[in-house]
Formats: C-alpha cells, structure tokens, sequence
C-alpha cells in the first residue's frame, strides 16, 4: 500500500482513538446510564476536560475529510512526492499533538498546531496541483 494512503489510514485511527477517550471520559462522567440509553434528554453539563475532549474530537473530525481529499488528490494525480509524504508526516503529528494541547489549555498552543496541521493540507493540495 502506498505510504499516503497508510497516512490516511492513521488519521482514521486517530479519530478513532480520539474518540474512544472522549467516549471513556464520558462514560464516566454522564454514566452508562445514559450514554447507553436513547438520549431523550440532554445530558448534564459536560467537566471542562470531558467538553474540550469532545471539542478536540470535532476538530479533528472537521479537518479530516480536508486531509483525506488531499491525499487522495495528490495519489490519484501520481504526485505523492517527498514534499507531500512530510506534509502528511507533519498533519499527523500536529494531530497527536493537538489533543493534549486542547485539553491541557495552553493559550495559543492548540491553535499554532492547528495552524501547522491546516498549512500542510495546504501543501498536499499544492503539490497535487502542480
């Protein structure tokens, strides 16, 4: 399999992992229960770590389908060179990273690797276009 596509197969699997903490926290916090439950109701007030892991999530979440079309862009286009492979190196570890940034709230941290993540879409839609 081609290292882009690998690429993006980790980027699921980090939505995945993203997922399973925040599901785990909120599991605990807002109780089986519930989160078992129909839903009917809305659930009671997330904690401040339980609500920025979510958040995280959707974050990601939003920038995923951008990554995933990028990569298949520049694959399909037969232009996954050393530049986009980085590119795709470097969205993903600004995604590990953005996690543990978002919920320790260090100002201005999340958004930098955010910024860093976004900017190597940006490459991996450029090189596919050129």
């Amino acid at each position: 399999m081609a290292v882009e596509l690998q690429q993006v197969l980790f980027a699921i699997i980090l939505a995945l992992a993203y997922l399973a903490i925040f599901a785990t926290v909120a599991n605990v916090e807002l109780g089986t229960g519930y989160t078992a439950g129909p839903r009917d109701e809305p659930p009671r007030g997330l904690s401040k770590f339980c609500a920025r892991l979510k958040r995280a999530y959707e974050n990601h979440n939003e920038t995923l389908p951008w990554f995933i079309g990028a990569v298949l862009a520049v694959h399909l286009a037969g232009k996954a060179d050393a530049t986009a492979l980085l590119a795709g190196w470097t969205y993903l570890g600004a995604r590990v990273l953005y996690l543990p940034a978002y919920v320790a709230g260090i100002p201005w941290l999340r958004s930098i690797i955010w910024g860093v993540a976004t900017t190597a879409i940006f490459v991996i839609v450029f090189r596919a276009l050129i």
